[in-house]
């Protein structure tokens, strides 16, 4: 081979690696970009927020607005996250996770984020990778601590719904037992309406609601609502009449980004879940 198609081949050596695909590599100064919104909340309250270089549309925060948004791990603007050359993305392991799409451009580090155990877990390895372990060892602790506890054995029956669209249909959207939000009711001192285990969706029919009869109704609402709109939320649940709650008047209300969070903002949700029970006159711990 002459000296200069020696120089030609390995030029085309470089550039085609010789057939084999190089991993991808992000840049390597600790830059973050998260796909899911309780994991950047998280870092918020980490104060590790100033790490990221990108976020999924559904992450919010004012502090957040200048970071450009990216879709989310089930539909990610591949091509923009790997111009960023995060040196790791971070994604909540969902099912539809588009893992192999996202290794393809960048480093990932999958993070699960269902249950109590999973949820520390993750915490801790956040602290990790952000430096800030002295504030989230303690807060997982909290977190297992807290979302660990059992609820007496005579406590009250409470069904905490998600809003109200489906009372019309016949159908009621809840929180069941065997999720985080379903820990937060133990923990606040209650026990589940729907004391079982629910695969899949958690959907009630109305006939099932009325056979469960809950002493209590609590309903979340991912939006603030005003003193109207919160009467509107007690006024369609109050029609079901033949419901103990109803009865007794223990409807009530919690609402905004705590309701729903996943994050370890739902510390604050048991402690205003039992306040809002104890406001309709449940007899609690």
């Amino acid at each position: 081979m002459t000296p200069r198609l020696a120089v030609v081949a390995l030029l085309l050596a470089a550039l085609l690696g010789c057939g084999r695909t190089a991993a991808p590599r992000g840049r390597d100064d600790g830059r973050l970009l998260s796909l899911a919104p309780a994991i950047t909340a998280t870092l918020r309250q980490l104060g590790a927020q100033d790490r990221l270089v990108g976020r999924s549309d559904w992450c919010t925060g004012d502090e957040l607005a200048a970071l450009p948004t990216l879709g989310s791990a089930l539909t990610p603007d591949l091509e923009r996250i790997a111009g960023l050359q995060p040196a790791t993305v971070l994604v909540d392991g969902s099912a539809a996770t588009r893992l192999d799409d996202l290794r393809a451009v960048a480093p990932v580090e999958e993070l699960p984020w269902l249950t109590t155990d999973e949820v520390a877990g993750s915490l801790r390895r956040l602290g990790a990778l952000t430096g800030t372990s002295a504030t989230a060892d303690p807060l997982a602790a909290r977190l297992e601590a807290t979302l660990g506890r059992a609820p007496p054995a005579h406590a009250p029956r409470v069904l905490v719904a998600l809003g109200s669209d489906g009372l019309e249909g016949g159908e009621v959207w809840f929180v069941k037992r065997n999720s985080l939000h379903g820990a937060v009711l133990h923990a606040a001192g209650v026990r589940n309406a729907v004391d079982r285990d629910v695969p899949g969706v958690p959907m009630l029919s109305l006939e099932a609601l009325i056979d469960a009869d809950p002493d209590a109704v609590v309903v979340l609402s991912a939006t603030p609502v005003d003193d109207a709109g919160r009467a509107r939320l007690v006024e369609a649940w109050a029609r079901l009449t033949p419901l103990r709650a109803v009865q007794q008047g223990r409807l009530g209300v919690i609402d905004g980004e705590v309701a729903m969070a996943t994050d370890p903002r739902i510390l604050d949700l048991v402690d205003l879940l039992h306040a809002e029970l104890r406001r309709l006159g449940l007899e609690l711990p």
